[in-house]
């Protein structure tokens, strides 16, 4: 009797510090879980938001590009056949670049010279460019149209407006463990162009923060005596054999 009175008392406790151990062993793998959802949920939201991000700049190029085309139609310009032939070329290999999520500088250099050789033809007495890159720095990762987006953005803003035309230098190095790329132009300037680094720029600074997080680096400044300077920087990242 005493032994079952006994047992009666006892098993509630018995049994509820089974629960409390059960329920204590539980909860790390209950939060790991949590942290894991919510890790992916927020992988989801900067993926979507860099889709976004994206899919504003594909209009943006090409309809500009395009508008340079019609521009040499119109003029009965015989430079015309060989312009969109040109084009063509560079859409077939920038178009599906636009939905990766990741480019390389290799890729990057190779559309800007293509869009830069682009440019040349229609206006070869008002446009000169060079390309300096450090073959290390080719293989590293960054958002697709990184280097496009400065060199459309100082053609379109720089030497465009300008009589004279200009020059536009490439330089991209590898330093410290940091890619460092400038894009420098001998155009018209911040005050002449109004002193807006334009939707593209700000496009691209956000494309950069959620690819590499706070470690980016993105500064605009003035070149003398007249013409624009971007200087990026971004952690140095290879993919993954």
């Amino acid at each position: 009797m005493i032994m079952i009175v006994t047992g009666l008392l006892f098993a509630p406790w018995i049994a509820l510090a089974a629960m409390l151990r059960q329920r204590e062993a539980f909860a790390p793998t209950q939060q790991l879980a949590f942290t894991l959802e919510r890790s992916e949920l927020e992988r989801q939201a900067v993926d979507a938001r860099m889709r976004l991000l994206q899919a504003q700049i594909q209009p943006h190029f090409l309809f500009n590009t395009l508008a340079n085309v019609q521009a040499l139609v119109d003029t009965g310009s015989p430079k015309a056949s060989q312009v969109l032939t040109t084009l063509i070329s560079y859409l077939r290999a920038a178009v599906p670049r636009l939905e990766e999520s990741f480019s390389t500088l290799e890729h990057e250099v190779a559309l800007a010279r293509s869009y830069l050789e682009l440019m040349h033809l229609r206006m070869p007495d008002r446009l000169q460019f060079s390309i300096d890159a450090d073959e290390d720095a080719l293989g590293l990762r960054c958002p697709p149209l990184t280097l496009l987006t400065l060199v459309e953005n100082a053609v379109r803003h720089g030497i465009d407006p300008s009589e004279e035309g200009g020059r536009i230098d490439i330089r991209i190095e590898l330093r410290n463990g940091n890619c460092h790329v400038l894009v420098s132009d001998t155009g018209v300037g911040l005050t002449r162009s109004g002193g807006d680094s334009g939707t593209a720029l700000f496009n691209l600074r956000e494309r950069l923060r959620l690819s590499f997080g706070n470690t980016t680096g993105f500064e605009l400044s003035d070149v003398t005596p007249h013409g624009v300077a971007v200087a990026l920087q971004f952690p140095a990242q290879r993919n993954a054999i």
